[in-house]
């Protein structure tokens, strides 16, 4: 539930963001905004109220938002072929000098990174930036049979960079050309080549929301407030050893065993100084103990002022949008499989949720961000029904000096939907 309620958070914010972007400029150049919703008005709506000219209001369908701006179609010539078009009334879309159309259409896509330089610039503010460096982390990784990785070997290098956990957190490692891991394993130094197939596997965890990279934590926990837990006598600095007489010795070991069992109640025997005691303690919902590691994990950590953060966000914003880029530049030449580097509602909503429980309320935020660069970057694609196709048909207007035809926009639309779809 909370992963569905995260999603449709974040959904609403940028939906906001990106239709004020479109809603400002329109209103600025005098155009009549006919409606603007928070989520689709079909086959109901929420709620709605009237403002001048405006229809406010929320819909019953969580896939989207709109603004309607009168005149953006000849809505005269829907279903006719040869018909001519209508002359606007002078506060309709059309009406209006093709510059000013061309910046209300931008100006979802800006908005959206307006909002995402503005998050991340105000994040590294407050917080400065903090990284833990895997090759610092002396327990090492849990072990990725498909990478050939073994349980405790140190993540030194990736692609010739050096590991961090924030690298590795999100696939554009995955991106360069030839992707390669450098890892310590005892006192040898071995390089790992990524294939097509393993890099397929490793997008398609990505888009799950799962993690890839996994510390090898010690079972030393700190329970949660009121979890069960804490309700069932566990404190801080318990380790455990073994759920249900399974011996465990990592907090992944834990969590897998934890997933495995079937009953809600579970024997938990902990050390607790020299003395090992028992404790039955029934799971939540989720086969989880709530518990976190005790482990402090290495980290460095640099103070930012506010021209560095702005500095610093636009630099991090750049990465991101050209990794995006890249990624569908990839797609598109078969170099990757589109069914495992795209991820929908549900793979965002999931992405979502683990945004929120790895990092609080900072992570979610940077999540929001990283999804309002990639929406910006998605609008503008030159697809009907998105920005970018109603720009491709302004452009065309200012070559033709005349408006492209109806009925060859409304096909553009079917295909578009197609695309998208």
């Amino acid at each position: 539930m909370l992963t569905v309620g995260l999603f449709l958070l974040a959904l609403s914010l940028l939906i906001i963001v990106h239709e004020l972007g479109h809603f400002l400029p329109a209103k600025l150049f005098g155009m009549r905004v006919e409606k603007f919703y928070v989520f689709f008005d079909w086959p109901t709506k929420l709620v709605s109220w009237r403002r001048g000219d405006t229809e406010y209001g929320i819909g019953v369908l969580p896939l989207g938002g709109y603004v309607k701006i009168a005149g953006m179609v000849d809505e005269s010539q829907i279903g006719k072929k040869n018909s001519l078009p209508t002359s606007p009334a002078p506060d309709e879309f059309r009406a209006k000098p093709l510059v000013h159309r061309a910046i209300v259409i931008l100006g979802g896509s800006m908005m959206n990174i307006i909002y995402a330089l503005g998050v991340l610039a105000t994040l590294f503010y407050l917080m400065g930036i903090q990284r833990v460096p895997l090759w610092k982390w002396e327990k090492g990784l849990e072990a990725i049979p498909l990478l050939n990785i073994q349980a405790g070997d140190k993540l030194l290098k990736v692609n010739e960079d050096y590991a961090y956990l924030d690298r590795v957190a999100s696939p554009e490692w995955l991106l360069a050309r030839s992707p390669v891991l450098t890892i310590l394993r005892g006192e040898d130094t071995i390089e790992i080549s990524i294939t097509r197939s393993i890099r397929d596997s490793l997008l398609a965890w990505y888009g799950q929301g799962q993690e890839i990279f996994r510390l090898r934590l010690p079972t030393t926990i700190i329970p949660i407030s009121g979890g069960p837990a804490d309700r069932a006598g566990l404190r801080k600095g318990d380790r455990i050893i073994a759920l249900d007489e399974i011996p465990v010795s990592s907090f992944s070991e834990m969590r897998e065993v934890l997933q495995k069992i079937s009953h809600h109640e579970v024997s938990v025997r902990v050390l607790r100084g020299r003395d090992t005691l028992l404790a039955s303690v029934r799971l939540d919902s989720a086969h989880r103990l709530q518990v976190i590691p005790a482990a402090e994990l290495p980290h460095e950590t640099r103070s930012l002022g506010l021209g560095e953060a702005l500095k610093e966000s636009m630099y991090q914003a750049y990465r991101l949008t050209t990794g995006n880029l890249k990624a569908l530049y990839y797609i598109l030449t078969g170099h990757m499989r589109i069914a495992e580097s795209l991820s929908g509602p549900i793979g965002i909503a999931r992405v979502a949720g683990k945004s929120y429980e790895s990092g609080g309320w900072r992570s979610f935020l940077a999540f929001t961000a990283a999804l309002s660069l990639i929406l910006a970057v998605m609008n503008l694609l030159p697809i009907p029904l998105l920005d970018g196709g109603h720009l491709v048909f302004l452009g065309l207007e200012a070559i033709l000096r005349k408006e492209p035809s109806y009925r060859l926009r409304e096909i553009a639309q079917y295909v578009g939907l197609a695309l998208i779809l």
